[in-house]
């Protein structure tokens, strides 16, 4: 069984962080697509601890001891997957980056010699 303690803590924690990224959305800090991520998994978690059951039911069905354990192996899990998300679009980023400064020094050349 999830303790109280922890129900409430996930509670607050994924209302505090659900509020922080509205905020950067309205103060356009951040693009939307970036925190609809965050959202979702907030709002799994307010799930979560509103309805232990759920995460007692996949602890039992994955093997876990207690629904504790399984809420933070999901955490880390989806972490994960953001950051194996992150990695492949900085990649992207930097092929990018790189074409575009060898086609800008490709272009200063060009008209220096003209």
């Amino acid at each position: 069984m999830m303790t109280i303690t922890l129900r409430i803590f996930l509670i607050l924690v994924s209302i505090v962080s659900m509020l922080s990224m509205i905020r950067k959305i309205r103060k356009s800090k951040m693009q939307i697509e970036y925190t609809i991520f965050w959202i979702i998994v907030a709002g799994l978690l307010i799930i979560i601890a509103i309805f232990p059951q759920i995460a007692m039911f996949f602890s039992e069905l994955l093997g876990f001891q207690t629904p504790a354990n399984f809420v933070f192996a999901f955490t880390i899990f989806i972490l994960f997957i953001k950051v194996f998300m992150m990695t492949v679009e900085i990649s992207i980023l930097e092929a990018k980056i790189k074409e575009l400064t060898q086609k800008m020094a490709l272009n200063i050349k060009n008209s220096e010699e003209k």
